[in-house]
């Protein structure tokens, strides 16, 4: 997570010439939290904003000056226009504003980074499961679609499978790599690469197998739900296949290491250290927390002993039904041991195909998992005893997920 900048304690934003132009990347999506700040999504990277960066995300929607956009919002002030200054700064080097000649080649940034597609590729469980669900299902007279196709890999696996026809999807920047994917394996007669979102597109005509990878390390974050509830909807026949057809998302209640959980909360301990070292009074970091849907992202081999139950499914969404986009539930259990450190750690099981799930529990666990677990730290009780009832709601509604622990 990138951190906000301010003008209280960055340098002001020299590096922008005031004549420069820019313009709002493709794909960015803002979400409104609790905060005096917002959070930015553009190309599979975050970053936390003021409020202000709406004003501006909006000035930017069509490629402008720097400087006419900072004299438009000067009139609040001096302080606000440093704030804007710097504002508009933390967003261009981190992608959200670009220069209209980038936006036009690139699109989004972030999923351009070979090291993301390594990290995927390099992962034999997932990929191999994904091409051999593909092999099992597509069939000769089969339309598919691969909704963000990124390297090509799954769209040329389609193709190869014997698809007659393939639909990739990228709105990102590597569509150029996945094109060249696709004539290096001479499929390029039987695939077509759709260069926008899934979700604004129109096809020539309804894909039989929908094929979509966009599961995050916070399971639903990527809107897998909205994504593939709008293919059913536009791009799919009312028999169509759906990879993966279904799947679970599962909580964990874990202990959380003081080291770890001090890597990103100010704990009592934490903050008394700070009072003693610089002279200070601290106590109000105590109460400066990560909100119920800021998970830490922790790998998934440094988990191994913290289970404190056995997991509990908290949703179960059949992709081949109808089923809501928005999900609330609850779920109880009992812890086996003490915990100083209470956190909910999620899973999932993804069926790819009969027979074929993919699975992040603990139990599944494979080294070559490029997945990490989205841990949301119990703050409302973060110390409980062997054989506690813990209660975990778990909501999920257009990419945020909120999970909440309390005993009972």
């Amino acid at each position: 997570m990138v951190r906000p900048m301010s003008p209280t304690d960055e340098p002001r934003p020299s590096s922008i010439p005031p004549e420069t132009v820019l313009v709002r990347a493709r794909e960015v999506r803002v979400r409104l939290t609790d905060e005096d700040e917002i959070g930015i999504d553009v190309g599979g990277e975050q970053l936390h904003a003021p409020r202000l960066a709406l004003l501006l995300l909006d000035a930017f929607s069509s490629p402008r000056r720097v400087a006419d956009v900072l004299a438009a919002v000067a009139g609040g002030g001096a302080e606000r226009a440093l704030e804007a200054e710097a504002c508009v700064s933390h967003m261009a080097s981190n992608g959200v504003l670009v220069l209209p000649e980038e936006r036009a080649a690139l699109g989004t940034r972030g999923w351009v980074r070979p090291s993301i597609h390594m990290l995927m590729l390099d992962d034999r469980g997932r990929t191999n499961g994904f091409c051999h669900a593909l092999r099992t299902i597509v069939k000769p007279e089969d339309v598919v679609i691969d909704i963000g196709t990124g390297t090509g890999v799954l769209a040329t696996c389609a193709a190869l499978a014997g698809a007659r026809k393939v639909y990739a999807v990228e709105s990102s920047g590597i569509a150029e790599v996945a094109a060249r994917v696709f004539a290096a394996n001479g499929v390029t007669d039987r695939v077509s690469l759709m260069r926008e979102r899934s979700t604004s597109l129109t096809l020539p005509e309804r894909a039989s197998v929908l094929v979509t990878e966009t599961i995050g390390n916070d399971p639903l974050d990527e809107q897998m739900l909205e994504i593939v509830a709008d293919a059913k909807k536009r791009l799919l026949t009312p028999d169509a296949r759906i990879i993966p057809s279904a799947i679970e998302i599962w909580g964990i209640a874990v202990d959380i290491p003081r080291t770890v959980l001090e890597r990103h909360v100010f704990t009592k301990r934490k903050v008394e250290g700070y009072c003693k070292e610089y002279g200070i009074d601290f106590s109000p970091l105590e109460e400066h927390r990560l909100s119920c849907s800021e998970p830490i992202m922790l790998d998934s081999r440094d988990v191994a002993t913290w289970p404190l139950a056995e997991p509990v499914l908290l949703a179960s969404i059949d992709m081949t039904k109808p089923f809501d986009t928005s999900i609330s539930t609850r779920a109880g259990l009992q812890v086996s041991r003490e915990s100083k450190h209470l956190g909910i750690m999620l899973a999932f099981r993804a069926t790819l195909a009969p027979g074929l799930v993919l699975s992040t529990l603990p139990a599944d666990f494979d080294p070559t998992s490029h997945w990490a677990h989205a841990l949301f730290p119990a703050f409302d009780c973060l110390a409980v005893a062997a054989g506690a009832h813990i209660v975990i709601d778990y909501n999920y509604d257009r990419g945020t997920t909120t999970v909440r622990v309390n005993e009972g």
